[in-house]
C-alpha cells in the first residue's frame, strides 16, 4: 500500500456494516475538501468485494480504495491495528470516521496512539488555506456551534454524524485505483499491550431506528405535544409512510425516544419532505434539517423562526390541520 506523493484524506468505513449512505456522505465531503486543498481521497473498506460497493465508492470521488477481505468479523482492536499500519505508511493529513459506536471507539484509539486531535460528532468540515482543516460541532450543552482546529499535531481527525452531508457523484476523468489486501489473524498486536477500560454498554433502541431511510418526516414540536396531537401525527405518519421525529424538548419530556431526536444534539436528516408540527425553529434544531429538500412549517405563532427557513409556511392551529389531513383519503406508498 504505497503512499501517494500528494497529501491524503483517509475515510475509514465502519467494517461492521455493508456500504451505506453514511459512508457515501463522508466520501463525498472528503472529495470536496480534497479539491479545495489539493489532496487525494483514500477510502478504507473491509468487507465483501461487491461491484455495487466499488461503484458507489468510485462515484463519490475516491482516488484510491484499500479493499480488505477477511474470513471472519474484524474486531475493534484488530481494525485499529490495520488503520495504525496504514497511517504509518501513508501519513494522511485528515482522517474521517463514521460517528457509529465502532467508529468512535476506533477514532479514540487512533487519536491516543498518534497523539492527534480528534473532534467528535462533526456537523461540518471546512478548509482554510491558512488554518487548514476546521471542524464544526455543537458545544456547551449544545447551546453554541463551535469551530475547532487541531494544533501541534500532523493528523486531523473527526467523527462525522450521519445525514450532515449530501451524497454527490463526480464525472471521473480517470479510473479509481483499487488495492486489495487480506486481513490476517495476527493483526492485533498493538491492542494486546494497551490498557483497556471496559465500559458496560446498554443496548438502546436507537441502534434499531434508521430515521434517515424515510423520504417523508413529520416532526413534533412543543406546539404539538398534547397527547391528542401526538396520536394524530402518528396516525398520519402511518397513512403517508412517514417517520415521526421530534425536537429536543419533546425528547426531554419523554414524548418520543432519544433515537428520534433531530438537531445538534440529535441526528441530522435529509428527507425529500420535512413537516414541522408546532416546531418553533430554534437554531439547534434547524442544523439537523438543513439538508431537507422541502420544509413545511405549521405553527400558530406568526413570528416562529422556522417560517424564515421553510419553503411553505402555514399559520394555523396544528390540531385543525391534523384533523383535515387525517380526513383526506390520499395515501402514499
Amino acid at each position: 500500500m504505497e503512499a501517494n506523493c500528494k497529501k491524503e484524506i483517509l475515510v475509514v468505513c465502519d467494517c461492521s456494516t455493508e456500504m451505506n449512505d453514511h459512508m457515501a456522505q463522508i466520501i463525498s465531503k472528503a472529495r470536496t475538501l480534497a479539491d479545495e486543498s489539493d489532496h487525494t481521497v483514500c477510502a478504507l473498506y473491509i468487507g465483501e468485494k461487491k461491484e455495487s460497493t466499488i461503484k458507489v465508492i468510485s462515484e463519490c470521488g475516491t482516488d484510491l480504495v484499500l479493499f480488505g477481505t477477511s474470513c471472519k468479523n474484524v474486531g475493534m482492536w484488530q481494525y485499529s491495528d490495520i488503520i495504525t499500519d496504514i497511517i504509518k505508511e501513508r501519513k494522511p493529513q485528515l482522517i474521517l470516521f463514521q460517528a457509529t459506536n465502532l467508529g468512535k471507539d476506533i477514532a479514540a484509539v487512533i487519536s491516543t496512539r498518534f497523539e492527534a486531535g480528534l473532534t467528535a460528532d462533526c456537523i461540518e468540515i471546512l478548509y482554510d488555506s491558512k488554518e487548514g482543516f476546521l471542524f464544526v460541532r455543537a458545544a456547551i450543552c449544545d447551546s453554541v456551534v463551535a469551530q475547532i482546529s487541531c494544533i501541534n499535531c500532523d493528523i486531523n481527525m473527526g467523527t462525522v454524524k450521519e445525514g450532515v452531508f449530501e451524497i454527490s457523484k463526480i464525472d471521473r476523468k480517470s479510473d479509481m485505483q483499487v488495492l486489495d489486501f487480506t486481513v490476517h489473524d495476527d493483526q492485533g498486536k498493538y491492542g494486546k499491550n494497551e490498557i483497556c477500560l471496559e465500559v458496560q454498554q446498554v443496548e438502546q433502541i436507537e441502534n434499531e431506528i434508521n430515521i434517515n431511510k424515510y423520504a417523508t418526516v413529520f416532526c413534533i414540536g412543543r406546539g404539538a405535544s398534547s397527547p391528542e396531537c401526538v396520536e394524530a401525527i402518528y396516525l398520519l405518519a402511518q397513512k403517508y409512510n412517514a417517520c415521526v421525529v421530534g425536537t429536543r424538548p419533546i425528547v426531554e419530556d419523554g414524548i418520543i425516544e432519544k433515537a428520534r431526536q433531530v438537531g445538534q444534539s440529535g441526528k441530522s436528516i435529509s428527507p425529500q419532505l420535512y413537516v414541522g408540527f408546532g416546531v418553533s425553529g430554534a437554531s439547534q434544531h434547524l442544523v439537523g434539517i438543513r439538508n431537507a429538500k422541502k420544509i413545511i412549517a405549521i405553527n400558530r405563532d406568526l413570528k416562529a423562526p422556522i417560517f424564515e427557513y421553510a419553503d411553505y409556511s402555514i399559520v394555523a392551529d396544528v390540531t385543525e390541520i391534523l384533523d383535515e389531513l387525517n380526513k383526506m383519503q390520499i395515501s402514499v406508498v
